[in-house]
């Protein structure tokens, strides 16, 4: 997720500061809470209480993931102005589900931030099985090997530090025959399109496996965007953003070597399996 303070209009953040969520997730602004409280959600289709309720009955992590990930979320909190960047408790536990069901032996993160969603994945590993998290900032990066080690994960969960685009031709050119089972993708979204369709050109995806998306409704205003909606109260970079990540939802869409579905879930969340020609 793009940070909030570049995306958003001046003239909505007073509204943003009336939004009271429960726990610690009032610490954190996921756009599927406060975002679309604000300029999204007209049905009411995504609630902080539902998220709060929804995590509170699905299993928890395990030790000693449970407490690294609430570590890396209280330092994130605290250090980093973006920490919604994170993916939050449930979208946590969803991809540890994910990874857990379909039994990856590799899996590619496309936008690793600090590595929460790492862990998470990580977590539920096959013992044979590894993850690579392709992250631009080094910082970020060195903070989530740090967990990544606490967690005892180093030898599954490895980072690789650049660009997203050149780290995924680093992959094709230094290692053309391996291919990724699960793929999370994360990242900057207008660079959405042009993953994609690099993992699909120099098939870094394996047959019958499964890319998940994020935010690919961003904030609310895809749709919106989609259908030519004005929203007076959602700046102009957020919009631009949105009818980027339209495009890139529909060139997903009629792309015949996939099968997608979309979910009105968290910020958006698309499920992408590649089929057989």
């Amino acid at each position: 997720m793009l940070a909030m303070n570049k995306l958003l209009s001046k003239s909505l953040l007073p509204s943003l500061a009336k939004i009271h969520l429960p726990g610690d997730i009032s610490k954190r602004f996921y756009p599927s809470f406060s975002v679309n409280d604000a300029i999204g959600n007209a049905n009411d289709r995504l609630r902080s209480g539902e998220e709060a309720y929804c995590d509170q009955l699905s299993t928890s992590f395990k030790q000693p993931y449970l407490a690294v990930i609430e570590t890396i979320t209280k330092e994130t909190q605290r250090d980093f102005d973006d920490a919604h960047m994170m993916v939050s408790k449930v979208q946590g536990k969803l991809l540890r589900q994910l990874v857990g069901l379909l039994r990856p032996n590799k899996v590619l993160e496309i936008g690793g931030f600090t590595g929460s969603s790492a862990i998470a994945m990580g977590s539920a590993l096959s013992p044979n099985a590894s993850l690579l998290s392709l992250e631009l900032d080094q910082k970020h990066i060195s903070i989530a090997e740090r967990h990544v080690k606490s967690a005892n994960l180093q030898d599954k969960v490895k980072f690789k530090q650049g660009p997203a685009g050149d780290s995924l031709m680093d992959l094709v050119n230094q290692s053309p025959r391996t291919r990724y089972d699960f793929i999370f993708l994360d990242a900057d979204k207008g660079g959405y399109r042009k993953y994609y369709d690099t993992i699909m050109e120099h098939d870094l995806l394996t047959d019958h496996g499964v890319i998940v998306v994020d935010n690919v409704l961003f904030y609310g205003q895809v749709h919106k965007q989609a259908n030519k909606e004005d929203d007076p109260e959602a700046s102009k970079n957020l919009k631009g953003t949105a009818k980027k990540l339209d495009v890139f939802n529909k060139h997903v869409f009629n792309d015949n070597r996939v099968e997608v579905v979309m979910l009105p879930m968290f910020d958006g969340l698309s499920l992408i399996r590649k089929v057989n020609q």
